[in-house]
C-alpha cells in the first residue's frame, strides 16, 4: 500500500476502511483513530468496542486497500 494515500485519507478526516491480506477489516471513523508509525512502515489503528478500547499494528505490506466514499 503506498504510505501517501494514506496520509491523504487520514488527512481528509473523513471515515473508511483498511482491509488487510489476513481479510481482516478495519473501520476509521476519523484521522484520530490511525496514526503512520515514524518510519511510514505500518499503520496502528484504534477502536474500541462493548467499552473496551482496542489497537491494532499492521505493516502496510499487509494493507491490501483502503475504502472512502467519493
Amino acid at each position: 500500500m503506498n504510505c501517501s494515500l494514506l496520509e491523504d485519507l487520514i488527512a481528509a478526516n473523513e471515515p473508511f476502511r483498511v482491509e488487510t491480506a489476513a481479510g481482516r477489516v478495519f473501520e476509521i471513523p476519523h484521522r484520530n483513530f490511525v496514526n503512520l508509525t515514524p518510519k511510514k512502515t505500518a499503520l496502528a489503528i484504534f477502536s474500541g468496542e462493548n467499552g473496551e478500547d482496542h489497537f491494532a499494528i499492521g505493516p502496510l505490506l499487509t494493507v491490501t486497500s483502503a475504502v472512502a466514499k467519493v
